[in-house]
């Protein structure tokens, strides 16, 4: 072979290398997404990446836009309903997904892409965003509810942490734990603050005992007797038992409650395991030698363990090209629900997976020092023997508003009686147009 020869062979090979390069560059598949949190599209292009590697021949350029909250949902139904503008895949939170019912949905079934995982995951996190019999979003997180306490309260009051099984025993550790520490004829320090402007305190109660805003036919229950039963235990905490107070500001976000976790003045309260963050973010580690996580007491042997809250499900819009559909439902179940991805969950964002079995992973089983040097984990899977779902509606963002507006005001504050709470709550929904039975 002569050196022209050798020269054009080599020139052809690279030709052949470095256009196959381009060639596969151009064959990835361009998704778009929409996100209200700039954390959710950096983990979901990370996952992408993730994706790229194990699937070399199917590349995908995953690319997304972070939109104000409010802005982002608004923006997404309009282009739903003009029929142009949406992007392939969104962010919906929770308390959004039932505007998208009403009237025809646009999001594509997720059932196919589901499938694979749901004896991996605990099913019932998809529940939230079901409709019609199908599955529509994916989340970023469990949302199990937990107990945060202040274990150098209650070990001053002689109360061990890990005593505190059953929400009987909660309330009597608790009768220990508050206490008029200025002796001014008031209590100073409380076992635990109750929302009365957010739906979290109340809506595990709900949840926990069998309740909640709908059941699984798509019904209204808000007047069930287990919604009485735990806005009367909710009210009776304060009440009844003087162990509980409103929190500060109303709810468990506000500054005024972390300032009253900071300096003693509430011993516990139960939110979902996503509030682990406010620790470090909103109170500076402050508690980081007290504070510690728990399973949440439960109201009776063999029923619910805890329940979820919170949430931001992933879906994939009618507006995509129909070629794109299988490969996004393959993405999106890729990045959510496979193994590798639930672990990311929480080393990326710190949130606790809807698969039970990486529960057991390295990467979850940490010493936090934000927790005394414990192991969370332990403990939030501990949590988990019988999770009560919590299912949604076309009024689900209008029970929200209600409880937050009015319903839990009326109950904690004026002692309003549960029964004629929820049923000045259905009065408001009738009136909206919402189909109750009764």
């Amino acid at each position: 072979m002569n050196k022209r020869t050798s020269l054009f062979l080599l020139v052809a090979i690279l030709i052949a290398t470095f256009g196959a390069s381009v060639t596969q560059a151009q064959d990835a598949t361009d998704l778009s997404l929409w996100v209200f949190v700039d954390r959710h599209g950096l983990f979901m292009q990370h996952q992408a990446e993730r994706w790229n590697e194990a699937n070399p021949d199917r590349p995908i350029n995953l690319t997304y836009e972070q939109i104000d909250y409010t802005q982002m949902h608004d923006n997404l139904l309009s282009a739903l309903l003009v029929g142009i503008g949406a992007p392939d895949l969104a962010d919906v939170e929770i308390k959004k997904f039932a505007t998208f019912t009403k009237g025809d949905l646009h999001f594509i079934p997720l059932e196919s892409a589901i499938d694979p995982y749901r004896g991996d995951i605990i099913e019932s996190r998809l529940a939230p965003y079901t409709a019609g019999g199908h599955n529509y979003g994916i989340d970023y997180h469990l949302g199990s509810f937990v107990m945060y306490y202040n274990t150098a309260i209650l070990e001053a009051a002689g109360v061990d942490v890990n005593t505190l099984t059953t929400w009987d025993a909660y309330v009597e550790a608790g009768k220990k734990v508050t206490q008029d520490t200025d002796g001014d004829g008031s209590a100073d320090v409380y076992m635990t603050s109750v929302e009365t402007t957010d739906i979290f305190s109340a809506y595990a109660l709900m949840l926990m005992m069998g309740g909640g805003t709908y059941n699984a036919d798509g019904e209204i229950i808000l007047e069930s007797p287990e919604n009485v039963a735990a806005l009367q235990f909710l009210q009776d905490l304060v009440h009844t038992h003087g162990i509980a107070r409103a929190a500060s500001s109303g709810y468990h976000h506000s500054p005024e409650h972390f300032t009253d976790l900071i300096e003693g003045r509430t011993a516990s309260l139960w939110m979902p395991q996503w509030y682990m963050t406010r620790f470090p973010d909103d109170m500076g580690s402050a508690l980081a030698d007290s504070a510690v996580v728990r399973p949440m007491p439960v109201f009776e042997e063999g029923g619910y363990t805890t329940t979820m809250g919170g949430g931001t499900g992933t879906v994939i819009t009618d507006q995509i090209d129909p070629a794109k559909v299988d490969l996004a439902k393959e993405f999106l179940a890729f990045a959510k629900l496979t193994y590798e991805a639930n672990v990311s969950l929480w080393t990326d964002l710190g949130f606790d997976p809807m698969r039970t079995d990486v529960y057991e992973d390295p990467a979850l089983l940490i010493a936090m020092d934000d927790f005394m040097g414990e192991v969370p984990f332990t403990y939030i899977a501990a949590g988990l023997g019988n999770v009560a779902p919590e299912y949604t509606g076309p009024f689900y963002p209008e029970i929200a508003t209600i409880f937050q507006t009015t319903a839990l005001y009326d109950l904690i504050e004026n002692q309003a009686p549960p029964a004629d709470v929820l049923a000045a709550a259905v009065e408001e929904l009738r009136a909206m147009g919402a189909e109750v039975g009764g």
